[in-house]
C-alpha cells in the first residue's frame, strides 16, 4: 500500500523497482526479506554480555543489519565500537569543511569572524574515526530512563557521503524533520542506572513509526517545537548588495550607485553582465566593471535555475540552491 503512493517508471525490473522505492524512503518487504527475518529470528538474539543494535545502510538496496556489541560498565560502547568503522583516509575538501562547520562555529564565536577548522585537524579526525550519537529519544522516568540514539560518522557530511533516506525517515518519524544524514547509520539504545549508562537491545521491529519509543519521541519533539519561536532564515548585507533566502533559493539585491547609472547612456539592462561560473560564484558587472563579486558561494547553485532582472537601479539576482539547505553566510572566507 505504501508503494502505491510513489510513481515509478514502467520498464523497471522487480529488483530495480524495489531499489527505486526504498531510495525514496518507502518501506518495501519482499519474500527474501521475510525469509531473512525468519532466519534471524531462528538464531540466538545475542550472546551473554552483548546487546543488539542495528545498521541502516545508506545504500537502499541493502537490508537493515542486526549487529551485536559488548556491554561495558558505565558507558556507551558504541562510541568506541564504531570509531574504526568510520575511520577513512580520504582527503577532505577545504570548502566543504568551512561550509558545513560554519553554523556550529557561528554559535561558538558569535562576536568573531567565522573561521573553519584546519584541514590538518579535520583530516586527523577522519583518520581516527569520529562517532556522533544523535539523540532520537531522551528517556525519562516514564520510559525507564531508556534513550534511543542514531550513531553517525561525525564528519560524514564533510566527506560528502550519500544521503541516507531510511535514516532520515526514522528521524522524521521521531519528530525530527529536516535532518540530513550522510552515509551508513546505526541505531542503538542505552539505559541510565545507578552505575551509569549501559547499552541494551534495539530490534528491527522498533524501526516502525508505531513503536512505543518512537511515538513518545514524536510527541515530545512536537511539543518542544510548538514552544519555540518561529525560525527566521539567515540574511545579510555587503558592499553594494543585500541577500536573503528561502528553502530553495537565494536572492541577491545588487545596488548600482547613481554615478554608475549616469556614467553611460542607454538602458541599464544592456550594460549588465551576470555569471555564476560552475555554480560556485556570483559575478555582477556594470559596463564590465565589477559591482558584486562573491567567490566562492557558501554552497553550490544550479546555473540553469538562476536568473536576474532589473528593478529601478537594482539588479535582482535569483539563484537556485543545488541542495535545499539553509546558508549561514553568502560566501566562504577561505578558498584554499
Amino acid at each position: 500500500a505504501a508503494a502505491a503512493a510513489v510513481s515509478e517508471p514502467d520498464d523497471m525490473t522487480q529488483e530495480e523497482r524495489v531499489a527505486y522505492l526504498r531510495a525514496r524512503g518507502v518501506i518495501v518487504e519482499t519474500n527474501e526479506d521475510r525469509k531473512a527475518q525468519k532466519a534471524r529470528e531462528a538464531t540466538p538474539l545475542r550472546g551473554e554480555g552483548e546487546f543488539v543494535y542495528l545498521k541502516i545502510p545508506h545504500e537502499a538496496s541493502e537490508n537493515v543489519q542486526r549487529l551485536h556489541g559488548p556491554v561495558v560498565a558505565g558507558g556507551d560502547s558504541l562510541l568506541t565500537v564504531l570509531k574504526p568503522v568510520f575511520a577513512d583516509a580520504t582527503t577532505l575538501d577545504p570548502r566543504t569543511i568551512e561550509r558545513e562547520t560554519s553554523a556550529r562555529l557561528e554559535k561558538m564565536l558569535s562576536q568573531q569572524p567565522l573561521k573553519a577548522p584546519s584541514i590538518k585537524t579535520m583530516q586527523k579526525l577522519g583518520l581516527e574515526g569520529g562517532v556522533e550519537a544523535y539523540p532520537l529519544a531522551r528517556g525519562g522516568e516514564k520510559e525507564g530512563w531508556r534513550s534511543v540514539s542514531l550513531y553517525i560518522d561525525e564528519i560524514g557530511t564533510l566527506r560528502e557521503r550519500p544521503r541516507n533516506a531510511r535514516a532520515e525517515k526514522l528521524c522524521q518519524a521521531a519528530g525530527l524533520a529536516g535532518l540530513s544524514i550522510h552515509g551508513d547509520a546505526y541505531v542503538g539504545r542505552t539505559q541510565a542506572g545507578p552505575k551509569g549508562i549501559a547499552n541494551c537491545d534495539f530490534y528491527e521491529s522498533e524501526l516502525e513509526p508505531t513503536a512505543r519509543w518512537c511515538e513518545a519521541a514524536r510527541a515530545s519533539h512536537h511539543a518542544q517545537s510548538a514552544s519555540l519561536p518561529t525560525h527566521e532564515a539567515k540574511s545579510g548585507t555587503g558592499e553594494h548588495y543585500d541577500w536573503s533566502q528561502t528553502d530553495d533559493e537565494v536572492e541577491v539585491l545588487c545596488h548600482v550607485p547613481q554615478d554608475w547609472v549616469d556614467a553611460t547612456p542607454g538602458p541599464l539592462k544592456k550594460r549588465v553582465e551576470v555569471s555564476y561560473g560552475k555554480g560556485d560564484v556570483l559575478r555582477v558587472l556594470i559596463d564590465r566593471k565589477p559591482l558584486v563579486l562573491l567567490v566562492p558561494l557558501f554552497a553550490p547553485v544550479d546555473p540553469s535555475g538562476c536568473s536576474w532582472t532589473i528593478d529601478g537601479t537594482d539588479v535582482v539576482v535569483t539563484m537556485e540552491k543545488r541542495d535545499a539547505k539553509e546558508w549561514n553566510t553568502i560566501f566562504l572566507t577561505r578558498t584554499a
